[in-house]
């Protein structure tokens, strides 16, 4: 139907992504307002459980393919599954999270179908039935607002945390899709399909400057998802001003973030980069170390609950907006704090 509106559910090891019900929350509610029916699509194990979460998030309908086939390969068996599906049913508009899954499935299915798609989208509203995206431009100093043209299906990448989780307390109608077979040339997986936040530490390559680039073995969930995130800036100094930082995260249980200009420096992957140009984040409690605070930094961290900051730099804008500030040396205080954790901790 014309205004049907699809969410794609992320499903790592049989463990259904947040993103999933933020996406899925989002359909049921532009749904609602096109006068359309919403969906999501499941694929990979333990569908059954993920559609009853997807269901409970507004979502009337939800197409499940169960087969360990998702798990084993590449995105090969996602979008042969997901095309088939939308070339059946022509929803208006398909939501994937701006994961890396995401944005493989989407890009290869927008390839095969001929698809309009858009990226890092944070906002949708909804302006005489058109759908309206904000997206940030120029390296994230700004945001613009954009619409699709033309009739078909569309796909629309929402950056993690770009909608709220909404449990309308729904049930959705489960329809099973047959998975397929195992591609004759896919790309077999070693491990966990998507896992960001595998804990085996890896050499990532060499930086600009010759360095060594190494991936921190914290063993946390993905960062998107994480209740407590230690972040390092300009200030740690250089990669091995990052294992004091990792050392806390490791401590805290937390996953180890970073701004965009320690990741421009090349002391840390992209992966691990808060803000406006990198990963939105919400967790409980955020401790930023050596950060400044621009605002493309608060764009991806400000809604977090409890925000610490630790820079030496006492003019730093992220005192105007911290909860709670310690102007000190990050050299000093990081291992302090590390040590106490440890102790307290036993």
């Amino acid at each position: 139907m014309a205004n049907d509106v699809w969410a794609l559910a992320e499903i790592s090891n049989g463990k259904l992504a947040g993103i999933s019900l933020q996406l899925a929350s989002k359909a049921a509610d532009l749904a609602n307002q096109l006068g359309g029916s919403s969906a999501a699509v499941a694929m990979g194990t333990n569908t059954q459980a993920a559609a009853q979460e997807l269901g409970d998030c507004g979502v009337k309908t939800v197409y499940a393919s169960e087969g360990t086939v998702y798990d084993e390969y590449l995105v090969q068996p996602h979008v042969e599954t997901l095309a088939a599906l939308i070339q059946q049913h022509q929803p208006s508009l398909v939501l994937f999270g701006a994961t890396n899954y995401g944005r493989d499935v989407a890009a290869r299915l927008a390839a095969r179908l001929g698809l309009g798609i858009e990226y890092n989208v944070g906002e949708v509203t909804l302006d005489g039935g058109n759908v309206v995206m904000t997206i940030t431009a120029f390296g994230g100093s700004q945001s613009v607002k954009a619409t699709f043209k033309g009739e078909g299906t569309r796909l629309l990448g929402a950056r993690q945390n770009a909608f709220p989780t909404v449990r309308v307390g729904g049930s959705a109608s489960v329809e099973n899709v047959p998975a397929p077979a195992a591609p004759k040339q896919g790309a077999k997986l070693s491990g966990p399909f998507g896992a960001e936040g595998a804990t085996a530490a890896g050499h990532l390559g060499k930086a600009p400057d010759g360095h060594d680039i190494w991936l921190p073995a914290v063993t946390t969930a993905k960062l998107e998802e994480a209740q407590i995130i230690v972040s390092g800036g300009r200030g740690v100094g250089g990669p091995a001003g990052f294992e004091q930082i990792e050392a806390l995260a490791t401590a805290l249980g937390a996953s180890m973030g970073a701004s965009r200009a320690a990741v421009d420096a090349g002391w840390i992957p992209y992966e691990r980069q808060v803000g406006q140009t990198g990963k939105t984040v919400k967790p409980t409690v955020y401790i930023a170390c050596g950060i400044s605070g621009a605002v493309q930094h608060k764009a991806g961290m400000g809604t977090s609950g409890l925000i610490i900051a630790i820079n030496k730099d006492k003019e730093a804008p992220i005192f105007g907006f911290c909860d709670l500030g310690v102007v000190a040396d990050l050299n000093v205080v990081v291992p302090q704090l590390t040590a106490l954790v440890k102790q307290r901790r036993g």
